[in-house]
């Protein structure tokens, strides 16, 4: 989840286990819940984020939980409350997030450029396997393209995983 927040050009900090909020359970019972995020996005808003599996979320009723919780959370903590389960993003979303998050940890300049200026030149969809043989760099190549996606530079026609068969064409961000 964490991978999947961090990919999100509007996220511009993640607290994880932020402190908790107290609020009163059905009986009237005093409580605390630490929600397992707490981002801040470019808006300014802070979104405070429950992850629960959806099996245990219906189980326990945590559903029905999180409305006494969002009920008793400040605005100065949280605009906003939400559960996310695995059904709130699709697999190839976390895979991608993930190979980002990887692919960010080493920052390669030259090929990010040499993306870019093929970008520039694109008339139409290409893959990028075709992108990165144009480059001639390699993997190097690959992983700038997949960085450009999130980056707005290229965007990816079809959903699911990014592959060197993803098709593309240039982004909004040009």
């Amino acid at each position: 989840m964490l991978y999947l927040l961090l990919a999100r050009p509007d996220v511009v900090e993640v607290w994880d286990q932020p402190p908790p909020v107290c609020y009163q359970d059905t009986t009237g019972r005093k409580r605390s819940h630490t929600f397992d995020f707490l981002i801040a996005v470019t808006s300014g808003k802070r979104i405070a984020i429950a992850v629960k599996p959806d099996a245990i979320a219906e189980r326990q009723g945590f559903r029905e939980t999180l409305q006494r919780i969002r009920a008793a959370t400040p605005l100065s903590f949280a605009d906003k409350v939400v559960l996310i389960t695995e059904r709130s993003y699709c697999p190839s979303a976390a895979r991608n997030a993930q190979k980002l998050h990887d692919f960010r940890r080493t920052p390669d300049p030259e090929a990010d450029g040499s993306i870019e200026t093929l970008v520039r030149g694109l008339s139409g969809p290409t893959t990028i396997a075709e992108l990165v043989e144009a480059s001639g760099l390699g993997g190097r190549a690959f992983r700038a393209a997949f960085k450009a996606i999130y980056a707005g530079v290229l965007r990816a026609i079809e959903p699911g995983d990014i592959l060197p068969t993803t098709r593309i064409i240039p982004g909004a961000l040009q």
